[in-house]
């Protein structure tokens, strides 16, 4: 019955698709995720599948994690199966427990909270700023008590935060921990360095709809040798997916090539759907949304996923420079269309995850207008303060309104 249902729905699509190609009107939008997945990738994922003799490879991690953090300008790097379970590793290098505070923003993904509160650690909402969606220091200061031990600040859409600095400075005033969220920000600069280098410790998310993908992964970083011994202990203890959970995640770049990246993704993501759909992995799940921690939670990249993701880490440089071109067209139109237009703060190299524009609250609700005066549909991070969850967050009035009002256009085109 399943089946028959998701061919009679391919079919519906199909004919659309015929109608709207024959009317002249577009058969498939920019895609939000995916978009760094080429064929190269989908050979490799085959290569790996076709042969699982070092599925448990340790060399192909620790060759992964050292290609990273020589890139990305790192002493230590840490690769694990999710940018939340990298912030988990984090938190375990500083050491924070139970009772302890840390102050986050007020507009985040709900795995940020999840994973203190995995480790007992209390989480404070701060308030955001509109120009870079970064947290505002000078609301900062008024959360810190004296149980507070750590900040994570973010570095949203690709941008350097605003408050940057200032931030930094508070810390190093307060004796804090600062704790760098870069999972949209792969590659990002400031003053000739990569965003992650400049607090104690940095995550980064290789999960499909970020600045490289691995479907789902994430790294941890750090230039401390004490805290990279805490990274280290968090790997060494955390278990590797087992053979179903990476031969799914290999289908899944299989799958999300064609439905999102190929040109004729129109017609081959249905096939792909077909014949790959079982196979499908959710990046957040319902238990996640409700605060609860999932059993696959806390795993260690393996090989083959550690390989996809060398293989991605050859190409960033060059997609983030499209990516960077590319928001040049989303700045233009915001300027035409009397829309504020994010800040680049000086010394500062964006990579444009998406570009995030605040327009009128019924835009975001109806997105329609996009698809027919712009022939795009745009990504609507965040849909509540801590996505995809409706939890209350309060105190939070630029971050309500950047729920309310924030839209985020993709910045590379269809191949």
């Amino acid at each position: 019955m399943a089946s028959f249902l998701s061919i009679a729905r391919s079919a519906r699509r199909q004919a659309r698709n015929i109608i709207n190609l024959l009317r002249g009107r577009p058969v498939t939008y920019p895609p939000l995720g995916s978009v760094t997945l080429d064929k190269d990738d989908v050979l490799l994922a085959r290569q790996w599948l076709k042969d699982r003799s070092k599925w448990n490879d340790p060399e192909e991690v620790r060759r992964y994690e050292q290609e990273f953090a020589e890139w990305n300008g790192s002493k230590y790097a840490f690769a694990f199966m999710g940018g939340r379970v990298a912030l988990s590793a984090c938190i375990h290098a500083l050491g924070l427990k139970s009772g302890d505070e840390v102050i986050i923003p007020g507009y985040t993904c709900v795995v940020v909270p999840n994973s203190f509160a995995y480790a007992g650690v209390k989480v404070v909402y701060s308030d955001i700023e509109l120009e870079t969606y970064g947290l505002d220091e000078s609301l900062l200061k008024e959360k810190i008590t004296s149980n507070t031990k750590a900040i994570m600040l973010h570095h949203l859409y690709g941008l350097v935060c605003r408050d940057f600095d200032k931030i930094l400075q508070l810390t190093q005033d307060h004796g804090l921990w600062v704790i760098e969220d870069c999972a949209h920000a792969t590659g990002a600069e400031y003053k000739g360095r990569k965003v992650g280098n400049f607090g104690h410790v940095a995550f980064y998310s290789s999960e499909q709809s970020k600045v490289f993908t691995t479907i789902q992964g994430g790294m941890a970083v750090t230039n401390d040798e004490n805290l990279a011994a805490g990274l280290q202990e968090y790997a060494d203890q955390a278990p590797t997916p087992d053979t179903e959970r990476i031969k799914k995640q290999l289908y899944n770049v299989i799958l999300n090539y064609y439905q999102f990246k190929h040109p004729k993704r129109w017609i081959l993501g249905d096939l792909a759907t077909m014949m790959y759909g079982k196979y499908r992995l959710i990046s957040t799940t319902k238990q996640e949304e409700c605060g609860i921690q999932p059993d696959i939670y806390g795993m260690k990249m393996p090989a083959p996923i550690a390989s996809i993701g060398r293989n991605q880490l050859q190409k960033l440089d060059a997609y983030n420079k499209r990516r960077r071109d590319g928001a040049e067209k989303w700045k233009k139109w915001s300027l035409k269309n009397s829309y504020s237009t994010p800040v680049i703060i000086k010394d500062s190299k964006p990579v444009f995850l998406r570009y995030p524009v605040l327009v009128e609250p019924e835009k975001k609700r109806d997105l329609y207008w996009a698809k027919k005066e712009l022939k795009v549909s745009p990504g609507v991070w965040f849909v509540s303060n801590v996505h995809p969850a409706d939890w209350e967050v309060w105190d939070c009035p630029n971050a309500d309104m950047a729920v309310n009002e924030c839209i985020n256009f993709p910045t590379i085109a269809n191949d």
